[in-house]
């Protein structure tokens, strides 16, 4: 790649990044769904997370390098 077209990646990179953290911007991402704010869990999540809490236990214990430590 030329020095010139990296260049001009690196301030298109730059535009993006402004545009995308701009005041206007944020409150447009605010209405649109995709991007709300959820308050409460639906009920099959908490579902799937019980279920998931209970196959741990089953598991039982493991290793720190699978836990992230």
């Amino acid at each position: 790649m030329s020095r010139e077209k990296a260049d001009s990646n690196e301030i298109l990179r730059q535009e993006i990044r402004k545009q995308l953290g701009s005041a206007p911007t944020r409150r447009f991402a605010r209405t649109l769904p995709l991007f709300r704010i959820e308050h409460h869990m639906p009920e099959r999540f908490l579902t799937l997370m019980a279920e998931l809490d209970r196959a741990e236990a089953e598991a039982g214990p493991t290793s720190g390098a699978s836990k992230g430590g």
